[in-house]
């Protein structure tokens, strides 16, 4: 019987222990959500900087619940998070001030308002890196060379080299090697190096190494597959496939009718101001950065389109000024499916003079008296249009 009370307590001590668990639970899964912020860190200082490093130290911030860690911000924008109060930014630049900020955050996400900002400053460096030494130059090839150094020394920390090929600045490397590769074959040249650290204190002029490439009298293969497309009535696109070199390719001479007319670097060419309905015969030749050219390749007859189509009437003559036995016209140009070559000027039916331009001064070829004009327009293919409006003019006697 007493067994029996035992167990009937010990059941009814269990029953209220799983009763609260269960209270406790269900508390924590109805709580309100997190949405209160971290206090502002106070009390941002910096201390024991140098000339690439600065620390930083802050009062702990305070949360509804617990702070997690805090923010870090360098002029205005964020650079890390750290769990401490404490924080050391290095890599900088030395004699440089910096603005800081921190703000704390909490496990759900709540970001604090920032701590009080404060400007800190590396300390400034005036010393020249170490002359570096060593410079050799090796591998020489028709355009490239290679350059190796032992490394200079600084007291804040090297951060480069300039390349300088002969005086002039052509590259910078943070390597103790480099190698150049817009060399001209059968050309000399002098190469030295400077050092330079974060600051931009540079170093003085290493000892100079001279090279000479090799030259190049290799002259590139013809190009080949030479063909023409795209024909119209005054162009024609010109296509074919690359040569090759010992070095380098460097463009090709596009020949019409046996004189140089364009350079394209690429494998293509767009041959323009041709005249409609004419033959003409293409070749190419390649030439590298030596100057070298090869052989032609092989020839291909082209013919424009035959143009039949004249151009419109010229309109809007006008006669703008009478000088004795001259006149002086204008009219609006005209338009063609090809180009306007130029103008006939008439006079009482006859052609008494040509114009390219869309103005004329002609003379009164009849004498002193009323004489009428109007203008035809003519193409590259000689195609004539119709006449313009007709217009009257009378010159004075003598």
């Amino acid at each position: 019987m007493k067994k029996k009370r035992i167990l009937a307590r010990y059941g009814a001590s269990l029953l209220i222990i799983f009763s609260m668990l269960c209270s406790i639970i269900a508390a924590e899964a109805y709580a309100s959500p997190d949405t209160q912020a971290p206090a502002a860190p106070k009390r941002l200082t910096a201390a024991d900087a140098s000339h690439t490093a600065i620390s930083l130290n802050w009062a702990e911030a305070y949360d509804n619940t617990k702070v997690k860690g805090y923010q870090v911000y360098r002029d205005g924008k964020k650079i890390i998070s750290t769990s401490k109060t404490t924080y050391t930014n290095t890599g900088l630049i030395p004699g440089t001030t910096y603005a800081y900020a921190v703000r704390a955050y909490d496990a759900a996400g709540n970001v604090s308002e920032s701590s009080n900002v404060i400007s800190a400053a590396t300390i400034g460096d005036l010393q020249n890196p170490s002359t570096p030494e060593g410079l050799t130059a090796a591998s020489v090839t028709f355009t490239s060379a290679s350059l190796t150094w032992k490394p200079s020394t600084d007291n804040v920390g090297i951060k480069g080299y300039e390349i300088y090929c002969n005086d002039k600045k052509v590259a910078s490397t943070s390597s103790t090697s480099y190698e150049y590769k817009k060399l001209t074959p059968g050309t000399a040249y002098t190469f030295s190096i400077k050092a330079y650290d974060k600051a931009g204190n540079y170093s003085s002029q290493s000892n100079r190494v001279s090279v000479n490439t090799a030259p190049d009298k290799t002259a590139p293969s013809p190009p080949d597959g030479l063909k023409a497309s795209s024909v119209s009535l005054t162009e024609v696109n010109l296509t074919w496939s690359p040569s090759s070199d010992n070095v380098k390719v460097r463009g090709y001479d596009i020949i019409r009718d046996g004189i140089k007319v364009g350079t394209s670097s690429k494998t293509s060419y767009c041959s323009k101001g041709l005249f409609p309905g004419k033959s003409y015969t293409y070749t190419v030749r390649a030439s590298d950065i030596s100057g070298n050219l090869s052989g032609s390749s092989s020839s291909i007859n082209v013919a424009t389109l035959k143009d039949q189509q004249a151009p419109k009437a010229p309109s809007g003559l006008k006669v703008t000024a009478v000088k004795n036995s001259s006149v002086s016209l204008t009219w609006t140009a005209s338009t063609d499916n090809g180009k306007v070559a130029g103008y006939q000027i008439y006079c009482n039916g006859l052609v008494i003079s040509t114009a390219a331009g869309i103005s004329r001064i002609v003379a009164n070829p009849f004498g002193p008296g009323s004489v009428e004009f109007y203008i035809r327009a003519y193409d590259q293919a000689g195609n004539l249009s119709d006449g313009s409006n007709t217009v009257t003019a009378v010159t004075p006697s003598d």
